[in-house]
């Protein structure tokens, strides 16, 4: 149970993450000068975490994930 409360968390930070960096990135600040956080790579690292949280997620629901357990299997062979 605890692995889906922390993956439902890291979810929820993400997405805030997302929302605040958002509304960052789009506002001036008032001495004029560039910000020193760079918003877009904040957003980028937010939709990582998420992916990962996904797909732990994904994992913890039974489904097994990977390449070896790809259509493919690993490394296309």
């Amino acid at each position: 149970m605890a692995g889906w409360i922390i993956t439902i968390t890291v979810i929820v930070i993400g997405v805030a993450g997302i929302v605040m960096a958002n509304f960052r990135m789009g506002k001036i600040r008032k001495d004029g000068r560039p910000n020193q956080v760079p918003w877009g790579m904040v957003m980028v690292f937010c939709v990582l975490a998420i992916f990962m949280a996904v797909v732990h997620g994904i994992n913890l629901a039974g489904f097994e994930t990977g390449p070896e357990h790809s259509l493919l299997g690993r490394f296309g062979r």
